[in-house]
């Protein structure tokens, strides 16, 4: 993967991690006990973008 590849999916996975946050804390406010499933679901994604969003980070800076 070359720099600008990286960098492109860098900025992706970050607006991913955004879109996910929003929507949990859209879903904790309209039916928080209803949701849980859904909150538990949402942060499961988010928790596994963010750990390949990292080791990326990691490989970017070990490469430089």
């Amino acid at each position: 993967m070359n720099k600008f590849e990286r960098s492109l999916l860098m900025v992706l996975t970050e607006e991913m991690v955004l879109q996910l946050r929003s929507r949990i804390a859209e879903i904790e406010e309209l039916h928080p006990r209803e949701s849980a499933l859904g909150i538990a679901t949402f942060q499961e994604r988010l928790w596994r973008i963010e750990e390949l969003l990292n080791k990326v980070r990691n490989d970017s800076d070990h490469s430089s």
